[in-house]
């Protein structure tokens, strides 16, 4: 089986190895402190996003989109 796109096709095992040598270090990145820091960021980010219907600077200002 491959997962296709307009340009090119990849077969579906060379995936599937990809993704189980970097989901064991995802996992550890996650776990870690810093790994939970950033996603604890990027949720806050990605809710004030939904909630402003605006996208959230850098600095914490918020951006409307329309």
């Amino acid at each position: 089986m491959k997962i296709a796109d307009e340009n090119s096709s990849v077969p579906t095992d060379a995936i599937e190895a990809l993704a189980r040598r970097l989901l064991p270090a995802i996992r550890t990145y996650f776990e870690s402190d810093e790994g939970q820091r950033e996603f604890a960021k990027w949720q806050a980010e990605s809710d004030a996003e939904k909630f402003t219907g605006g996208e959230v600077k850098p600095d914490g200002r918020i951006r409307r989109t329309a």
